[in-house]
């Protein structure tokens, strides 16, 4: 199993600090997963909001992290097709390519924020249909020459030619997302890209079908999935002692679980305390031989391929995250890789 570092943020303004001061977090952050070896980071497009919306722009944050790491690659997870022209995304992650040599992953979607929407003028009704064009758009752009395009949302006839090439061949690493609809996997799966997943709000069972579905879709549509994978999110605090995990992140895990009802405008009807996370896996969270624990049976349960983790989260003080993710690179990760 590869293991990644996650950015989706619930900001706390008064302990995160201003913007300056948080991206100075997320660089520290992100370097030292360079060091710890973490395989990808992946930075979450949100728009307006606390959950996320101080990460707009998944390729800014990557480019200023190229020259400062050495071998971690850098997804978005994900960028939001419906939102934006598939040519500039095109472009933008082409040139990200070639300013990291090579270690760009890209997760498209089309966001569920009927703000964001709104905001940007996209049309909630017609999202899946501009999704998959753009999709289609952002692909060839990497692939051909040159090409024209007709559909009903995205239209030229002289031929453009997507520039610069990206450095990746075919083209970069494409994933994309699944949160609760098994049927949404098996539609994805057709696709022939690598999956995006979120069980711990999903849960077990229902991410082993979204999941199902997707090796499903690939197969029906003649993918090969040997050279696919799948990778889960989780949120995760790694402490020398249990009682010290649940005494650093039970706070900033309430922080988040406020901040995260806030940005769906209604309460979550899952129970998300500490204490029910813990225990039922919503979280990787414990000292190190409570976590290897977790991570086995989300092993075992989904066969994840890539485990991602989110360390910071609402409001965990800077000190608190490197030291879990430390913990977690020393005490945790080594007993699910080679």
């Amino acid at each position: 199993m590869k293991f990644d570092y996650y950015v989706f943020n619930s900001y706390v303004p008064e302990i995160d600090g201003s913007g300056p001061e948080l991206y100075a977090k997320w660089i520290e952050q992100v370097e030292l997963a360079d060091e710890l070896g973490f395989h990808c980071a992946w930075f979450t497009e949100h728009h307006f909001g606390l959950l996320g919306g101080m990460l707009p722009n998944p390729q800014v944050l990557s480019a200023a992290l190229a020259s400062r790491t050495k071998r971690i690659r850098f997804g978005s997870a994900v960028s939001l097709l419906v939102i934006h022209n598939p040519l500039r995304v095109a472009e933008d992650m082409a040139m990200l390519d070639v300013l990291t040599g090579g270690r760009v992953e890209v997760g498209a979607g089309r966001g569920m924020n009927q703000t964001n929407y709104a905001a940007f003028g996209a049309d909630p009704d017609t999202a899946q249909e501009r999704f998959e064009e753009a999709l289609e758009v952002l692909v060839r752009g990497w692939t051909e020459e040159q090409f024209t395009f007709q559909g009903r949302f995205f239209s030229w006839t002289k031929p453009v030619t997507v520039r610069p090439r990206p450095v990746q061949r075919p083209h970069p690493p494409v994933w994309l997302p699944v949160s609760h609809d098994p049927e949404h996997g098996r539609d994805m799966g057709r696709h022939g890209f690598n999956l995006l997943t979120i069980p711990w709000h999903a849960g077990f069972e229902r991410s082993r079908h979204i999941i199902d579905g997707y090796r499903t879709g690939l197969r029906d549509a003649g993918h090969d999935a040997a050279d696919k994978e799948v990778l889960g999110m989780y949120y995760t605090h790694v402490a020398e002692t249990p009682e010290l995990a649940r005494r650093r992140a039970v706070g900033p895990w309430a922080n988040h679980a406020r901040i995260s009802a806030e940005d769906r405008g209604s309460p979550d009807r899952a129970p998300r305390d500490y204490d029910t996370v813990v225990e039922n896996i919503g979280a990787i969270f414990g000292d190190p031989e409570m976590c290897r624990r977790h991570v086995a049976r989300i092993q075992s349960e989904l066969g994840l391929d890539r485990l991602a983790c989110v360390f910071h989260f609402g409001g965990m003080p800077q000190e608190h995250v490197l030291d879990s993710m430390r913990l977690f690179a020393t005490d945790v990760a080594p007993a699910f890789q080679d």
